[in-house]
């Protein structure tokens, strides 16, 4: 598949391998994107909130895009969030990712400020980087997180922005947690693509007409995700939710990307993935052997077709059969 669906999208905000150096892990951040898209995603989203990417530099940013795209992930299965403080980081990372082709590019207002930004501030926010990046084919989808940002994206910021830049907004990531307001987006603006990021919606979102999610849970389930949008009815779909809720609770109860990096480094036997940005912090040695556990015993609670990172023991065989025979 080359780019990414018009409905029933999957879009997973990777968490980002770290190095050392506090720079992105490029080479193990290739191989989780594979193992997503081949586990049911249909692309990904680089650099978000659950991807750590406001504090990683301009220039490592942009590497790790290149590297990513030269190993061979279609940039058209790629939304990349161009987050920054200051204006001009913004405006460099949205041309550079527009250059490569991808599908498109996610931006929350800065939080900076956050008590005293207006709606008016918020539109000259975005429109200063429009404005800059002077770039026809720009694909921006605002993101409305208020409880990161401090500042909501209204439905008055999403029209003027429309009126004055028709075609440069692509859509909407929802990632409020209130339903009613992802409704109200999806009934104003049906022509946008809108995402919620508030997987437990997704059923509703769906039936209103959402285009799908781009979520953090993908991350470490992204087979049960998957299930949910295949799911051939509502009903259906509607009691996956029930086992979504509570491998959320699994991953809530301590910082949640430190949660799932701890996952993925025990999924994958490989420790490098522990590791989080300043001013972030792991897990501990004993709350991540609970955090573990937990997981593996709420995985094996699933039907085994949705389980992703820690397979039933029949499919690991016939992988390792497989890799014998390769």
């Amino acid at each position: 598949m080359s780019g990414l669906p018009k409905t029933d999208c999957l879009l997973v905000a990777v968490t980002t391998p770290v190095t050392s150096g506090y720079c992105p892990d490029s080479e193990l951040l290739s191989a989780r994107c594979k193992a997503l898209m081949a586990a049911g995603a249909d692309g990904v989203t680089l650099f978000g909130t659950t991807g750590e990417g406001a504090e990683f530099a301009v220039e490592d940013r942009q590497a790790a895009l290149e590297q990513l795209i030269a190993g061979g992930l279609d940039p058209a299965r790629i939304v990349v969030s161009i987050g920054a403080l200051s204006i001009p980081d913004i405006v460099r990372l949205a041309r550079h990712a527009l250059d490569r082709n991808v599908a498109g590019l996610l931006l929350m207002p800065p939080c900076v400020y956050r008590g005293g930004i207006t709606e008016d501030g918020t539109f000259r926010f975005y429109s200063a980087v429009i404005d800059q990046a002077e770039r026809s084919e720009m694909r921006l989808h605002l993101y409305h997180f208020p409880d990161i940002s401090g500042v909501p994206v209204t439905p008055v910021v999403i029209r003027r922005l429309e009126e004055r830049y028709p075609g440069a907004i692509a859509g909407v990531k929802d990632s409020g947690g209130d339903l009613d307001f992802t409704e109200g987006l999806l009934r104003r603006f049906s022509h946008l693509s809108i995402y919620t990021g508030s997987e437990i919606h997704l059923p509703q979102v769906m039936a209103s007409g959402g285009r799908g999610t781009i979520c953090g849970l993908g991350n470490v389930m992204p087979r049960l995700m998957r299930g949910l949008f295949d799911a051939r009815t509502p009903f259906e779909r509607r009691r996956l939710v029930p086992f979504l809720i509570a491998g959320d609770n699994i991953l809530s109860r301590f910082p949640f990307i430190a949660s799932v990096k701890a996952l993925i480094a025990d999924a994958t036997s490989e420790p490098a993935w522990r590791r989080v940005l300043p001013p972030m912090a792991g897990l501990p040695l004993l709350e991540e052997g609970r955090v573990i556990a937990d997981f593996r015993r709420w995985e094996e609670s699933l039907p085994p077709p949705l389980r992703s990172l820690y397979p039933a023991e029949e499919e690991q065989e016939s992988r390792i059969v497989a890799l014998r025979r390769g």
